[in-house]
């Protein structure tokens, strides 16, 4: 995994990943413009024609579509962005390939090469100007902003009752013939399995809480991700915890390490400014972000791709419990209307 980094991450083709980024950027960037994609200039009385730079990136996202080759005819389960993007770089760039120069540069001067470029940028500003496209992102922002509002308020009644949580994660990957079992919506016992017994404090001791995101992913397919609160003042071991949890997944909710994988967040821990693991005290301000930054991230409506409707609800939580007067805690009583004011501002901005 280490010496293959440049080329998958975590799983992933990196670079087919990047490829999908630009085009959502770019079918953005070109929305909210108004530029033309060229301008015509006089060089001693001869008409010449100049890209624009949104022009230029462009193409240059557009002649590397074949990255994303795994994507084609997946449209329909992506973002409305990168399906606007991907269904329109993949018609034009076969045609207008014939007009660059050996830099692989896009030569306007061919009146074909110009109309081309301007339609593409018609269409990507009509359609994403149009009540229906703009109706579905205003709704995938809601609902990123509701679904993280819900986690973080999650997150805040148990650093009400618990001081000190300890905080794991992992990826869960389905492999082999079970990975397109899952793109079927066949492996929702296994699915349930872990939630369930998760909840139940079967597979990890002392869990106050866990919240569980199902994703689509370029190369992973269906796969999970999961965020636990153990009682930190009974255990310290993150690391080995989340292994129990890796394990358990592919023991006993798959069968099978052929058909099942998981990855240990811990093992990139360093590679953030706040990674969102290990003991979480309510007052540690640096802890807290870590924990919004990795909430923003399980919460994100904006991925490639959509989990099939099959699946249903795409992120999974426990129940926000009412105030526990009966819970023991060492130290002084709190105040529990003072003592969250920092995580509450941290995570919520209130």
């Amino acid at each position: 995994m280490e010496n293959d980094h440049h080329l998958y991450l975590v799983g992933e083709n990196k670079e087919a990943v990047d490829c999908l980024d630009a085009i959502r950027s770019i079918v953005i960037r070109v929305s909210r413009g108004q530029d033309p994609p060229w301008t015509d200039f006089n060089f001693r009385g001869e008409i010449r024609y100049k890209l624009s730079a949104d022009a230029r990136r462009l193409w240059h996202v557009m002649r590397s579509v074949h990255l994303v080759h795994k994507a084609w005819g997946r449209e329909g389960e992506m973002h409305p962005y990168v399906a606007l993007g991907l269904r329109l770089f993949r018609k034009w760039e076969a045609r207008l390939r014939w007009f660059t120069n050996t830099h692989a540069e896009l030569m306007i001067s061919d009146e074909f090469a110009r109309r081309a470029i301007r339609h593409v940028f018609r269409v990507i500003r009509r359609v994403c100007s149009s009540k229906r496209f703009a109706c579905r992102v205003r709704q995938l922002e809601r609902q990123h902003r509701e679904n993280f509002e819900g986690c973080a308020k999650y997150v805040l009644s148990i650093l009400r009752d618990h001081a000190r949580p300890l905080m794991i994660r992992a990826d869960l990957y389905f492999e082999a013939e079970a990975k397109w079992a899952a793109r079927d919506g066949k492996v929702e016992r296994a699915i349930d399995k872990l939630i369930r017994n998760l909840r139940e404090r079967r597979i990890i001791p002392n869990v106050l809480g866990s919240i569980v995101k199902l994703e689509n992913a370029y190369d992973r397919g269906i796969h999970l991700h999961v965020m636990v609160f153990v009682d930190g003042n009974l255990h310290a071991n993150g690391f080995g915890l989340t292994e129990m949890l890796i394990s358990y997944w592919i023991h006993e909710c798959v069968g099978s390490p052929e058909f099942a994988s998981g990855f240990n967040c811990y093992r990139r821990k360093d590679e953030y400014l706040f990674n969102g693991l290990g003991h979480v005290h309510y007052a540690d301000d640096h802890a807290l972000k870590g924990v919004r930054d990795a909430l923003r991230y399980l919460t994100k409506t904006d991925g490639h791709f959509f989990l099939p409707c099959e699946f249903g609800k795409s992120l999974r939580r426990g129940i926000i419990k009412s105030h526990m007067v009966d819970v023991r805690r060492r130290g002084a009583p709190r105040r529990h209307t003072e003592h969250l004011q920092l995580a509450r501002y941290i995570l919520l901005g209130q």
